[in-house]
């Protein structure tokens, strides 16, 4: 068993990606940087996280946070797992092009996860384009950060102004959310 656990580890919500619940827990324990909670499981950034150790043994990360290997794999799911191309067992955190819709950062402070989804470009809840970008520096908006709602520079993402999204964006946005939703039941039924 893994010695090193964080004081604080509060429920992951329903629909949220495993990278933002690192930022989450980040905040929520005082690091300046998510990074301290993978070097703490003896990972890094820019790589392939493994969910799982073996079959007897919880992931490293799993053991760190204090959630099971079957959640963050719920959590870890994307939309390339409907084809079967993509190894369960690993999950990549990239450092750049983050996505998020300043309202339902308002409304719940935490990363959705069908927001990592390449294709998902708009909230369809709130007919925005995702914000990619931060409104005070303007630089591409990043994982590691010190805060789910704020960027490095200190902006409050939740005050950003998003752009009103297309007819064409809300609807895949909707449509993929809907995969994404019998994506999350599917997974939870096998395990």
């Amino acid at each position: 068993m893994h010695n090193r656990v964080l004081l604080r580890t509060p429920t992951p919500y329903e629909d949220e990606s495993l990278a933002g619940y690192l930022i989450r827990l980040n905040e929520s324990n005082y690091y300046s940087s998510p990074k301290w909670i993978l070097q703490l499981a003896g990972l890094h950034i820019n790589c392939r996280i493994p969910l799982t150790n073996s079959l007897y043994e919880p992931s490293t990360l799993s053991q760190v946070i204090q959630v099971s290997d079957e959640q963050l794999k719920v959590m870890a799911s994307l939309p390339n797992q409907l084809v079967g191309d993509v190894n369960s067992q690993q999950y990549a955190i990239y450092k750049y092009a983050k996505k998020l819709c300043p309202h339902c950062l308002t409304e719940s402070a935490y990363c959705r996860k069908i927001w990592d989804w390449d294709l998902v470009t708009a909230c369809y809840i709130h007919q925005c384009v995702l914000m990619k970008q931060c409104s005070s520096c303007h630089k591409n908006i990043q994982w590691s950060r010190p805060a789910v709602t704020r960027c490095r520079c200190g902006f409050d993402f939740r005050t950003g102004l998003a752009q009103t999204a297309t007819f064409h964006q809300v609807n895949l946005s909707a449509y993929l959310s809907s995969l994404e939703k019998s994506l999350a039941t599917v997974q939870i039924s096998r395990d």
